[in-house]
Formats: C-alpha cells, structure tokens, sequence
C-alpha cells in the first residue's frame, strides 16, 4: 500500500520545524518513499548533514512505548555489528518527537540491492537473524511489548471466518461456497499445526526479543552481503524458534507475475532453505536443532496467518486477489505438510556438527 508522503502533506518549513529538533541542518528536497501505511508514512530527507527516512505514525501512548522499545532493539543490533538504518539521536538525547499531530523518527538511509534470490544472499539473512538474537537473548525491556505471534492466535482462525465476507466485496460475482470451504480448510490447517506446534513443546520455551518480520523485504544487500536491516516495528518479545521458521519460509518461498499467481509454484527452494539454514547454523545451531521438528509446521501457521489477516480486511492481498491468494497458500501449506518430515531432516543434516 502507497504511504500517505510527508512531502504531500507538510511543506518544506513544516519539516524544517521538525527536523530541527536533531543536528543535521536544514532540509534541502523531500521525496515520497512507497511502502507504508496510512498510519505510518516515510519520506527521504536530503539535509545539510546527509540523507535520512522521516518516518511519521499517529500518536498514541502505546505507540510511544514500542518506538523506545523497537529504538532499543536497533541499537542493540547496531552494536552487534549489524548493518542498521540506525535511528537519530534528537538534541535532547531522544530518539523522537512528539509533534504537529505524530510520532516522528529520523533514520540514516540506507541504499543497497534487493533480494536476488542467491542461496548466499539467503546464508547471510540467515546469519544476520541469529547475530541479532543472539545479541538480543539478555537485551533489558520494558512497557507495553507485543508478546504474541502467528503461532496459535485465534485473530488468524477469526480472520478467516471474516474473509468471504470481505472477498465478496471486492469480487461481487465469486462463488461464495468454494470460498468458504477454501477458508474452512486453511483454518482447521492452521489449528491442526498449531497442535503440533504445541504438542512439541512451545509453551515451555523462553521468550526473547525478536525482529518479528524477517523477510526480503526488510533486508538489502550489497552483492551476498547484508548491508541493510530495516523496520523493527514488529519488534516483540516470543521464542526465537518463531522468527527462524517464519525467516525460512520467506527467504525459501517461490513466487512469480502476479498476475499468473495461479501458475505459482507452491514448493519451497531447497537450496535457498540450505542457505538461510547454513546462516542461521554458523551463529548457533543448537536451539534449530532441538526444535527442528517444529519448524515445518511454524512455517504452515506463518504462511497462513501472513495471507488471512489483509485478506479478511480489504478482500485483497496488496494487488492479488484474496481468493487467489489463498487458494495459493493452501496449495503451500498441504505441501509442507506432507514434506515435514523432510524438511526436517534437510534442515537437521544442515545443522547438525
């Protein structure tokens, strides 16, 4: 979804007036950057001190709360070495302000690749997700944190039960009663994994703070390097296990034209998987290890929860019909089913000294 620009909607002096509040001089050209919300929107900054993403979001106390929280995990992976949009500290020694009817940031931009699909792009977005746990496992926190992922929520199973509804009304003339076995599928799926995933033990792991959304998205490369992570708003504090299965499943899913999605190959890219697994392994490859049997059920709830939430709100998921989208997911997720035991053991073989 296009973001609601800075540039569209506060003039030069407007920004001037927000940007003083940090030392990097006077704003001197605004550009629209896509990929926001209507809630938090971006723009890139060329000022007297070097190039830098404004970022603004409503203002609300809670939201107050996980900026200092989300600030705090950048900092944390920044001091691990890892390559970060690194938030501005304001002449206050804050990290925001709080002004002209938002929550404002100010990053460093960052310019680098997009994901190429390389086996050894992927070993190093795996590398660089277990530097950043590991340098997050004894991060202090505090305030309102999100605790709760796409493992076991019940929003995913009402998502579901909300998305013919929602399909309906962007496709008047879709038949409604495929539709609602599609969805009546990927929910008892979705519980069924979850049953695996908690029969295996999950509820008795420790939670640590975690990046949330690891996907190619929010990593940019330098040939195989990583010299990017962006966005840590999705920041929380669940089991590593989580992130690492939802991080192989993104770096490892094919995709094509969207407009062909029905030709989509619903498999994943083994060798990518060997690459994000390799990375994570070089780090620390005990706890994948002990957990390896959760993973491929992890991914069937992330892949599922990931396609259901948008889709039950707009009927869409960004240009891709909803029940396109989901007939897609459905197709992956029985496929990882039937290729858990597999998968399992690629990634232990993978892992293991």
């Amino acid at each position: 979804m296009r973001s609601d620009a800075l540039a569209q909607t506060l003039s030069l002096d407007q920004v001037n007036e927000i940007v003083r509040h940090w030392d990097v001089g006077l704003v001197k050209e605004i550009a629209t950057m896509s990929g926001g919300s209507r809630t938090n929107s971006k723009s890139r900054v060329v000022c007297e001190g070097g190039t830098f993403v404004l970022k603004r979001r409503q203002s609300h106390a809670t939201d107050i709360e996980r900026v200092r929280f989300a600030h705090q995990v950048m900092l944390t992976a920044g001091n691990a070495g890892l390559p970060i949009a690194r938030v501005q500290v304001a002449r206050d020694q804050s990290t925001f302000q709080v002004c002209e009817g938002g929550i404002y940031e100010l990053f460093l931009f960052l310019s680098g690749e997009r994901w190429r699909r390389l086996p050894n792009q992927a070993r190093e977005a795996g590398r660089a997700l277990a530097t950043l746990h590991h340098a997050a496992l004894n991060m202090p926190w505090h305030g309102n944190v999100k605790a709760s992922c796409f493992h076991g929520n019940l929003i995913v199973v009402e998502a579901l039960r909300r998305v013919p509804a929602a399909v309906l009304i962007q496709q008047p003339h879709a038949a409604q009663s495929p539709l609602m076995d599609l969805c009546q599928q990927l929910s008892n799926l979705y519980q069924h994994a979850s049953e695996q995933v908690d029969d295996l033990g999950y509820d008795q792991l420790d939670s640590q703070v975690v990046h949330g959304d690891w996907h190619p998205g929010n990593i940019l490369f330098d040939g195989e390097r990583v010299s990017g992570v962006l966005d840590f708003d999705s920041a929380r504090l669940v089991p590593a296990i989580a992130d690492v299965a939802n991080g192989l499943l993104q770096y490892s899913v094919r995709a094509g034209p969207s407009r062909a999605i029905d030709n989509w190959p619903h498999e994943l890219d083994e060798a990518l998987l060997l690459g994000f697994t390799r990375g994570i392994a070089s780090v620390d490859s005990g706890a994948l290890l002990k957990l390896v049997r959760m993973v491929p059920w992890l991914m069937i709830e992330a892949c599922i929860a990931e396609a259901s939430i948008p889709i039950a709100k707009s009927g869409m998921f960004a240009i891709i019909p909803g029940d396109k989208m989901l007939a897609l997911i459905l197709r992956r997720a029985l496929w990882i089913q039937s290729n858990a035991v597999n998968l399992a053991r690629i990634i232990l073989s993978d892992c293991a000294p």
